[in-house]
């Protein structure tokens, strides 16, 4: 038997590149074979998409599923004093947890047009293969595209900050030393397991940040990355204080120590990057290295504005995420969008500042990099990802207005339809694979678990607050954003650093 067929009928296109127009798509299995006027019905199932407007799915190139029932948790913190808040005062996770989590994000995703997601995920060295298991097993069920990179670390958080602004010695470590080597035979495990296992999951690499592991267990996972043609994910630079601590570590800007890796290469992404100086951000270029810009939980943390228009204006590969819901408070990359649009409105000239259309294409083209697959357009030959929206809140007139209407004042309401790999999720609003009132029932009780412990985090928090404030402090001495920015060279000229 042949590949089923669908024939998404009389949709108004919206694709990067393209003038609108009115066009049926015809999807053969899992890939878009023909765009064209009035196709032939054939064999095909057909769905009628008259009046409403058939776009890529957003794709959301970095999250942390373990977070997406923290939403409103956290107070605004700086981020090392929020990580202290968030992970190290949480709850220990099951394995049913771990899957309760990943199917509320992924619902969230796909009823606000999300349909790929690249989730950077803790996965506990105790059970490491069971909570994988249970996060692949989520997006295997709730029919979304997702790429699984374990967020695995083993040096301990006070190692990879700068305790020079601090009276006495750096607080004790939360925990004994993990050995690299159970956690590269974990994640070699990983792989065994889930490569090539399923045509919508996709195994990946993700140390947390170069600065929270060992050089052993770097080496360790760019090897992997190699052997396996897999890609690479960390973060990196999302702070000032991560500018100095690994400098301090490493003598070298944490790009040059990837690139001695073997890392700077186009399947690599890079969560935040925000303090990179010009000649950082030219090397990502030169590399075909993604940076992926997560403008909401930047603000949440205070961290820093990333010069979006210069790396776009430069040929950066740009992707967008929402980051985990304790610093962004949802999944919705619409809202992702909408912020990446207006924030970078506080600095440089205006006619060089970010366009909605420019952020939608980022969001697209730079998510199909950092997840490595052929997504983000409807044209021949790409993976049949596509959202149809209800127009009736944006006015169809052109491309570049509809993009603008979608950007800026779209939440998810206008999403009907929602197909990935050539399969229908969710229908007329409601999806079509998952029970979403017993999710809901499992989501309530994790989440009320949840805030029970918040005392505990609070308590947590407290013990730690006097040194990490004293080292946030000593971060914000140096010149603020505002500064900093105004003076971007840009296209990145080879002059003297922008944010030094």
């Amino acid at each position: 038997m042949g590949p089923s067929e669908l024939l998404v009928k009389g949709a108004t296109i919206l694709d990067p590149g393209s003038p609108l127009r009115q066009a049926d798509v015809l999807i053969r299995g899992s890939t878009i074979a023909e765009v064209g006027a009035h196709l032939p019905t054939g064999m095909a199932a057909v769905l009628d998409a008259n009046g409403l407007v058939a776009m890529p799915g957003l794709i959301n190139a970095h999250t942390h599923s373990g977070q997406n029932l923290d939403r409103g948790v956290a107070p605004n913190l700086p981020l090392d004093l929020w990580l202290i808040w968030v992970v190290y005062g949480g709850i220990p996770l099951s394995p049913d947890d771990s899957y309760t989590l990943a199917m509320a994000g992924a619902l969230e995703m796909l009823h606000t047009g999300g349909t790929a997601v690249l989730d950077h995920a803790w996965v506990s060295p105790d059970g490491f293969a069971e909570q994988a298991e249970a996060i692949m097993t989520a997006y295997a069920d709730a029919g979304i595209r997702a790429c699984l990179a374990p967020m695995i670390q083993d040096r301990d958080i006070f190692e990879s900050m700068s305790f020079d602004a601090v009276e006495g010695p750096p607080p004790a470590p939360f925990s004994d030393p993990i050995d690299p080597a159970l956690l590269t035979a974990c994640m070699v495990a990983f792989f065994d397991r889930w490569q090539d296992a399923h045509p919508r999951l996709t195994p990946m690499v993700g140390p947390s940040a170069p600065q929270r592991c060992s050089d052993e267990l770097m080496v360790a996972m760019a090897s992997l990355a190699a052997e396996r043609g897999a890609g690479f994910h960390t973060h990196v630079l999302e702070t000032k204080t991560q500018v100095m601590a690994t400098r301090q570590r490493y003598g070298r800007s944490s790009v040059e120590f990837l690139r001695d890796l073997g890392l700077m290469v186009p399947s690599t992404s890079l969560a935040h990057c925000v303090w990179m100086d010009a000649a950082e951000y030219a090397a990502v270029r030169d590399a075909g290295v993604t940076i992926v810009h997560n403008p909401i939980s930047n603000l949440r943390c205070g961290s820093g504005l990333l010069p979006l228009a210069d790396l776009l204006e430069a040929g950066v590969s740009v992707a967008l995420g929402a980051d985990g819901a304790a610093s962004n408070d949802n999944q919705n990359m619409f809202e992702a969008m909408k912020f990446a649009s207006l924030i970078h409105t506080l600095y440089g000239r205006h006619d060089r500042w970010p366009r909605a259309r420019q952020v939608w294409e980022a969001c697209l083209r730079g998510g199909a990099a950092a997840l490595g697959q052929s997504l983000g357009a409807i044209t021949p030959g790409m993976r049949a990802d596509i959202v149809l929206l209800d127009t009736r809140r944006h006015v169809v007139v052109d491309a570049d207005s509809l993009v603008a209407s979608i950007v800026l004042a779209e939440h998810g309401e206008s999403v009907r339809t929602v197909i990935v790999d050539g399969e229908v999720v969710v229908e007329d609003g409601r999806a079509t694979r998952v029970d979403e009132v017993g999710a809901t029932k499992r989501s309530l009780a994790l989440q009320h678990r949840i805030h029970e412990a918040l005392p505990g985090r609070q308590a947590v928090y407290d013990r730690h607050v006097d040194a990490l404030t004293a080292v946030h402090l000593r971060a914000m001495s140096e010149p603020g954003d505002i500064e900093r920015l105004a003076s971007i060279t840009p296209a990145f000229a080879p002059t003297e650093g922008v944010h030094r």
